[in-house]
This record gives C-alpha cells, structure tokens and sequence, in this order.
C-alpha cells in the first residue's frame, strides 16, 4: 500500500479512537438498551415508529383520549361508528452521507469524496373492519456524488410500488387467527439471517406472491410462496425476478423449560435458475431446514443460535451445505451505561474438491442488509467464511445508544472463493491465494434519538486485509463511515 493510503488509514483510526474516548464522558441515564427521544415513556399500545409500518396497529387511536401526538390524526382516519373502518397513513425520509474508501479493496471505479443518499417512503394502510386491509407503500430512493454510480439494487430506485398487498384477516389487529397477505410485501423471517427487507442499504428489498400467517397464544407460523422483487433504476418498472422461486415454511414457539425462551423452526425452498459459485454456473435447487433458539435481550443472559443444513442439485451435482450462527450476549442493567457484552460467532460452509463432490457453498438467500457492519454494506457474503465478532453495546443516555465490536474473519475451505455480499459474485477465485485468514474489522456505531420521529445515527468501519489478500493486486484497506437523519410519522 501507498504511503498516503497508510497515511489516510492511521487518520481514521485515530479519529476512531478519539470518538469513542469523548462519547466516554458523558452522563448516561440509560432506561432502555434502544434509544427513546426524551419525555415521558410512550403508551405501551402505541406501535414503535420503525422501518416496518406494515406491522402497526394504529387502532388504539379510535380513543380520543390517546391521541397526543402531532400526526395522530392522519395516524388515524376514521370512517363511521366502527373502530377498525379506518385509514393510516405514514412517511419516511432518510438522508444519509456515506465515505467508502478503497470500496471492494480497491477494485473498479473509487470515490474518495464521498456521495449522499435519500429515501423517501409515504405508505397508506386502509381497514375495512378487523380482517380486511389494503396497505401499500411507494419508494423513492436516489444516490448523488458516487463516483461509478449507483450500486446495483441497493443504491437506487427513483420511483417505485414497495408493497401493496390484500391481507384477509386479523394479523394486524388481534394476536389470534389466521391472515392470508396476497401481493407484493415485504417478509423479515427471525432475525434476518436469511429472510429479510434488506433494511441498512438505500433501496429495500420486496417480495410477490402469497402469505399465510397463523397465529395464536405465543405460536405463530407463516407459509409462503413468493419471488424476490427487482430493484430497477427507472420509474415504476420494478418487476419480480423470473428466475427465482421460493416457498416454505416457518414456526416460532415457546419453549417453556427456559424463562423467555422460544425457538423458530423453518424450511425453505429456493429454485434458481442459474446460480454462480466458484466451481461454475448451473441451475439450482436448493432446500434449506433449520431451527432457531433464542433469548430476546433484557435483563441478564440473552442468546441466539442457529444450526440449519442445505441440500438440493446444482446442475448435475448434489449440493450439502450448512451453517451454524450464534449471539450470547449478557445486559448488565445495574451497571453505569447499562453495558451488554456480547459474542457473535458464525460458520458458513464452502466448496470442497469439485471432483465428482457435492456443492458445498452456503447460500444464504436473502440475508438483512447489515448483516457484519452497522447500516454499512459489508464487503464479505456469509459463504464460505467464519467470522468471531465480539461486541460491547451500551447507553450513553436514555435517547443514545451505541456499540463497538471488533471482527476476524477466515475462509471456511480454501477450496472455495470468497463472495460478495447480497450478489454471491465472487470477489477472488479459491485458487487466488492458498491463505485463509481474510480480513480483520473495527466497527463503532452510535444511534441518536433527539425528539420524537427523529433518529441520527454515524456509523465508522474500518478492514485491514490479512494474509489472502497478500499476493492479490486489489488489496487496498477500507474504510467506511456515514451519518444519517431519518424521519418517520
């Protein structure tokens, strides 16, 4: 590397470091490990102002008295005598400026300025008695300054329908029945490990087709059978992807032998009609089964496994793939900034010797967006890789929160290349290095909640290629940062 690249490099880690030791110093009256604009705690049966507003019940509303909130009476549109004839309508605009320096380690056009980011989503949600709704939501998601454009599918999408679909049934307004969502709609599965609405970069991610969603008592199952959305530059010309089918199933139980634990158990099926690894392209069918054990976060111990294994055909071969993702963490809520420490640790499968051998690359679908970096895109998929992550989550103040972590990163078979995130391209070929420690990686992330509807979070990463990336020609240190402002009503 350059001597100005180590310059700049050094630069950013000392400004890594300086951040963290002023945030050290501030007075914390932490309540909650998510931030909360200040003011006195919010009506528990008012929904939380998050990216998913197709899960809200605004309904509560229907009560005059509740209604303290300067946007509650487009929250809340009635029509007539009947509490759940209503309309809701809804809004978000997100602006966030993102450096990405040596973006995939120096490979293609770089931007060393930094460029800007909008997202604006208005949705209605129209209720014609507790089990029938109609909700939609438009997209318009817009990259400005980025030298080399907008990165496919997840940068920009100047104008498009998001979601709109037909749900009969009482999913939104009761916690018991059985709701059939047809159309186009967004589904985060768990904890998005492989299901999710690629909620960290600008365009989000959609499916169409078919949901079924059962619920009762703490048991919910959902079955579906849908195709990913594409996620196209121009106006209204969104289109689902033909060449990508899938469906399955997926159940969340209690497990009463542990204090608030429950467990997801799933399967999904996914048919590709050419899919790319490192041993060539063919199509693919792949069947996914799995479970899931977790502790959601609160006082004490909290975790959150995952064992699952794949098998199918790609092309003529058999494919045997698996993964195993864990989180431990433990909140220490007595304790000044209410800190978590916590551990992630993961394995995904890769390519052994293709000789007449099963394919043995993971897929991991359609994982969340943010998946090792907060709200920013990492560079390595979760195939073929093992990556430890310890991490230190804390309040600085009720309405502040934050985390610092660290990561190392090695290829699970170095018989298998390594794979961009969200697109499995494959970044370097398995023969490119024989090493297989990766990349180590130092990332901080501060969220910001000033008042109410607003969230300001600054996000830094910075990567330090180990020793694969030694002999290779792209093999520049990243660094990446952004500061965001997101309004919601």
């Amino acid at each position: 590397m350059s001597e100005q690249g180590n310059s700049r490099t050094t630069r950013w880690w000392f400004v890594l470091i300086a951040f963290l030791v002023a945030l050290s110093a501030l007075p914390a009256m932490a309540q909650t490990p998510d931030p909360q604009p200040p003011g006195p705690a919010p009506d528990p049966s008012r929904p939380p102002l998050n990216p998913f507003p197709a899960e809200q019940n605004w309904s509560f509303l229907a009560a005059t008295s509740k209604r303290t909130d300067f946007f509650d009476p487009v929250k809340y549109i009635p029509f007539g005598d009947n509490p759940q004839l209503y309309l809701s309508l809804g809004f978000e605009y997100r602006i966030q400026y993102e450096y990405y320096d040596n973006w995939m380690f120096g490979a293609g056009p770089q931007d060393h300025s930094g460029y800007v980011m909008n997202r604006v989503m208005p949705h209605f949600d129209f209720h014609a008695g507790s089990d029938f709704r109609l909700f939609s939501e438009f997209e318009f998601d817009y990259e400005d300054g980025r030298n080399g454009g907008p990165r496919s599918q997840i940068d920009e999408d100047r104008g498009d329908v998001h979601q709109l679909f037909l749900e009969i049934g009482p999913h939104v307004s009761s916690s018991h029945g059985i709701s059939l969502r047809a159309g186009r709609q967004e589904i985060v599965l768990g904890s998005g490990r492989l299901f999710d609405n690629n909620e960290g970069p600008n365009a989000k991610l959609s499916f169409d087709g078919f949901r079924l969603i059962a619920e009762g008592g703490h048991a919910r199952l959902d079955l579906f059978a849908v195709k990913p959305v594409e996620n196209n530059l121009g106006w209204f010309d969104d289109v689902p992807n033909h060449a990508e089918s899938l469906w399955g199933s997926y159940l969340t139980v209690p497990v009463p032998i542990v204090s608030r634990g429950q467990a997801d158990f799933y399967y999904i099926g996914l048919d590709t009609k050419s899919a790319n690894y490192n041993r060539g392209t063919a199509h693919e069918v792949r069947e996914t089964a799995g479970t899931r054990v977790f502790r959601p976060i609160g006082k004490g111990l909290d975790y959150n496994w995952e064992p699952n294994y794949q098998w199918g055909s790609f092309g003529n071969a058999p494919i045997r793939a698996w993964s195993v993702s864990t989180e431990t963490g433990y909140t220490l809520d007595r304790l000044r900034f209410h800190p978590r420490p916590l551990l992630r640790a993961d394995v995904y499968s890769g390519d052994g010797n293709p000789a007449n051998q099963p394919l043995g690359t993971f897929n991991t679908l359609f994982p969340r967006g943010a998946y090792f970096t907060p709200a920013v895109v990492p560079f390595l998929g979760p195939q073929n890789l093992i990556d430890v992550h310890p991490a230190l989550q804390f309040q600085l103040k009720t309405n502040v929160a934050g985390a610092f972590a660290w990561n190392w990163y090695w290829r699970e078979s170095t018989q298998d290349g390594i794979y961009a995130f969200g697109s499995g391209v494959l970044i370097d070929p398995a023969d490119a290095s024989h090493a297989r420690y990766l990349v180590t990686q130092g990332d901080l992330e501060i969220r910001w909640a000033p008042v109410r509807h607003v969230i300001i979070a600054f996000d830094l990463a910075g990567f330090k290629p180990g020793t694969f990336f030694n002999t290779l020609t792209y093999n520049a240190t990243p660094i990446a940062a952004n500061v965001g402002f997101t309004y919601r009503f």
